[in-house]
């Protein structure tokens, strides 16, 4: 799915487990029902994933928001790079 369809469902994505898992729905149930479901939240329901797939009464796997392995690898990789840069240039730990 691409952003574009994420948008056209006017879903809040924080971050990849949101995005995997508005996958899911799609996947699972189709763009028609996951943008019912959407629109009949109500009042102050805001559009998250969860509360989407509560009112489709779909529970989503935890192996579709558990990060997969090479991904988590990957972000600490990135993480440990930026630590290790911070820590060169003397800026970790200072306020400004």
């Amino acid at each position: 799915m691409d952003a574009t369809t994420a948008g056209a469902l006017d879903v809040l994505l924080k971050n990849k487990r949101d995005r995997r898992a508005l996958d899911y729905l799609v996947a699972t149930c189709g763009f028609d029902r996951v943008q019912k479901a959407r629109e009949s939240l109500s009042g102050r329901t805001r559009p998250y994933c969860s509360n989407i797939a509560k009112a489709l009464g779909v529970t989503i796997p935890e192996d579709v928001v558990i990060t997969p392995r090479e991904d988590g690898r990957r972000e600490l990789a990135a993480i440990r790079r930026m630590l290790a840069s911070t820590h060169i240039t003397g800026t970790f730990g200072r306020s400004h």
